[in-house]
């Protein structure tokens, strides 16, 4: 079974409705199962595909880099916990640092759980919310396996201190000598 990702006009409005709640990590994630059993289980599958799309569209040396001067470092998990972060906070912030990923300096959205700009628990609501609905079998078959590529998209960055003020000069500013978490 194929499931095609949620229009995003859609997408956006049920994660933007969601992230209302985003200073309590539980009511977000909370407020996000909410809305997705309104719907039924097809549809929350194909959220959930969109999800996975975002996020893969945001697999990138330059976000990463970025969540590595945020954070003072970030594995590959913090990298995949940070995307979906970004997701969570909505289509502007997430188009914005698809576009700028140093303008994330601007910003000042809530951080996710522990003072950081990560958010891994808003990977496993839309499963729950499938089951919930009264989705049968195994959630992965209906929504894919999601792929990355071997490596993100663009450059590199080097985890050296002149490289990264140099490459994410705003971010630096802000989180170079007091990064979150």
């Amino acid at each position: 079974m194929t499931i095609d990702a949620m229009p995003g006009q859609r997408f956006w409005a049920i994660i933007e409705e969601a992230a209302k709640s985003a200073y309590d990590p539980d009511a977000h994630m909370s407020a996000l199962h909410g809305e997705l059993t309104k719907l039924t289980p097809d549809q929350v599958a194909s959220f959930q595909v969109a999800f996975m799309e975002h996020t893969a569209k945001a697999y990138t040396w330059d976000l990463w880099g970025a969540a590595f001067v945020v954070h003072g470092g970030c594995s590959d998990d913090g990298f995949e916990y940070f995307r979906y972060w970004l997701v969570s906070r909505g289509r502007d912030v997430f188009e914005q640092a698809m576009r700028d990923v140093d303008g994330l300096a601007d910003l000042d959205p809530p951080t996710g759980p522990y003072d950081a700009w990560e958010f891994e628990g808003i990977a496993y609501i839309a499963e729950r919310a499938w089951k919930d609905v009264g989705g049968t079998g195994r959630f992965a078959a209906a929504v894919g396996i999601p792929t990355l590529p071997d490596e993100p998209a663009g450059d590199p960055f080097e985890e050296d201190e002149d490289h990264l003020k140099h490459r994410f000069p705003k971010l630096w500013l802000r989180f170079g000598e007091t990064p979150l978490g």
